[in-house]
């Protein structure tokens, strides 16, 4: 496994991972299907997109064919982790969700600032791929803070509190 910066010929991997991960939970939020459908056109998704791989803020963890494992991106200006994603399609059966998950984790722990508290959201959602990512960032030190609202969609909050004391 390779875990490496994604360029932009590396965009439709991550375009493609993030649209499986709406297929996971638009079951469970009516609307939900019209919010990504119609955001994952716009200029505005795709700037974002661009925007990431520009900022060098988006990682993707390769096997050795090149098959895409999974990919995180982040916010050093707001020290957050603004995408999780694995791709359990490519998976062979030796490699498992903790482990790349756990890779995933550990490289970003490594450039956000740890003297600072780190948070991330996760869709609220009852799907198992998405309860092992809660498990995921439980045993990487983060805690959920609580709940809030995206475009109508729930999302749970994480935060791992900062290396210093009393932050």
């Amino acid at each position: 496994m390779d875990i490496r910066l994604i360029t932009e010929k590396d965009i439709p991997k991550w375009g493609k991972l993030s649209s499986e991960h709406d297929n996971y939970v638009k079951k469970y939020y009516l609307g939900y299907t019209e919010w990504t459908t119609d955001i994952k056109q716009t200029p505005t998704y795709k700037k974002y997109l661009e925007s990431k791989v520009r900022n060098k803020e988006v990682y993707i963890l390769e096997d050795i064919s090149g098959n895409c494992l999974g990919i995180i991106s982040f916010s050093k200006k707001t020290n957050s982790i603004t995408f999780f994603g694995i791709n359990q399609f490519e998976m062979n059966q030796n490699i498992n969700i903790q482990i790349i998950g756990n890779i995933l984790l550990s490289h970003i722990k490594n450039i956000l600032d740890n003297e600072k508290k780190i948070h991330t959201k996760l869709i609220a959602s009852g799907f198992n791929l998405i309860m092992q990512y809660r498990e995921l960032f439980k045993e990487n030190g983060f805690r959920e803070t609580g709940l809030v609202l995206k475009n109508g969609v729930p999302f749970l909050t994480f935060v791992k509190d900062s290396g210093k004391q009393g932050v």
